[in-house]
């Protein structure tokens, strides 16, 4: 702290000492040097539906007790430490009231306040799900009009947004998506298009490639580069047995890709503050450390009566 001192008395004080003989007035001390305020902690709300929410698929939904996941508020907040506050609205029963849901969701999120939103999987049920058409009407105007209806509550986000263009899962266990709840792949393609126009729109929406990052989990697998080595996840591998909720090794290559979409929405000073994490790291946060364990081993071991090529 700066010292403080009163020059206004120096005149009266010389004034009083006339035979002093003069000298020479020693140099204030320099002001300390002023440390930069810490940087407050980044405010993030995730929106959206069971992916965000950590939709498990035990037994009780028709599923099985090998199946684990892990929440993406948890991961975030692993990622972020202690340069994050992290708040999910998710609901994990979006799909059973989207319009109202959402809402409620957005609602939230306005009264709290955050500097980034995160809106994964948000528009999902805008997309997908029952939708009544009208006699002669066609199905994909009234998923668009749907559609817009998601668009209308991001735009009223006025910082930046990161959100998830729609995938395609087909495929997809029936008890989950019943075929007349799947969108067309045409009926897709007009969604994300629609999305992709609002982003360019709306400057502080980013658009994170959902559609592309689950068809590699579904169609390809994933090559996911650890310390020790690469691991291959084989089609399908970082998915649920339901084949649409992602599983603990999804979790945490989700949150390694997310992690460069989310610098990309904030501003500069913002994301260059937010920690560049490893793979591992994210593994690690997510607790697939035993699932990508046993995938190795699958891959080290023999084939059965027969010997490791």
């Amino acid at each position: 702290m700066r010292p403080l001192t009163n020059l206004s008395l120096f005149p009266f004080l010389l004034a009083l000492l006339p035979v002093l003989p003069a000298q020479t007035a020693k140099p204030a001390p320099a002001p300390a040097a002023t440390e930069k305020p810490a940087a407050e902690p980044l405010k993030v709300a995730i929106v959206g539906a069971s992916l965000s929410a950590g939709f498990l698929d035990g037994p009780l939904t028709g599923g099985s007790s090998d199946n684990h996941t892990t929440a993406l508020q948890s991961v975030v907040r692993s990622w972020l430490g202690d340069g994050g506050k992290v708040q999910r609205f998710a609901e994990l029963m979006m799909f059973t009231d989207p319009i109202r849901l959402g809402e409620k969701q957005m609602q939230r999120a306005h009264k709290d306040g955050a500097d980034l939103l995160l809106a994964l999987d948000f528009l999902f049920w805008y997309g997908y799900g029952d939708v009544p058409v009208a006699l002669g009407q066609d199905e994909t105007k009234a998923r668009l009009a749907r559609f817009e209806l998601g668009l209308a509550h991001l735009a009223e986000w006025q910082g930046p947004v990161l959100v998830g263009d729609l995938p395609d899962m087909h495929g997809a266990s029936a008890r989950m998506l019943s075929p007349g709840q799947i969108p067309s792949l045409e009926i897709l393609d007009a969604l994300d298009a629609r999305l992709a126009a609002f982003a360019k729109e709306h400057t502080n929406v980013h658009v994170l490639p959902l559609r592309a990052m689950v068809a590699e989990m579904k169609q390809k697998g994933v090559a996911m580069p650890l310390a020790a080595g690469e691991v291959k996840v084989p089609a399908g591998g970082m998915l649920q047995g339901d084949g649409l909720h992602p599983n603990r090794i999804g979790m945490a290559w989700l949150g390694y890709q997310l992690q460069d979409h989310a610098r990309a929405a904030l501003p500069k000073e913002r994301a260059a503050a937010l920690p560049k994490w490893t793979v591992d790291q994210f593994v690690a946060a997510a607790g697939a450390d035993v699932d990508l364990g046993d995938l190795a081993a699958k891959h080290d071991a023999p084939p059965a009566g027969g010997r490791k090529k």
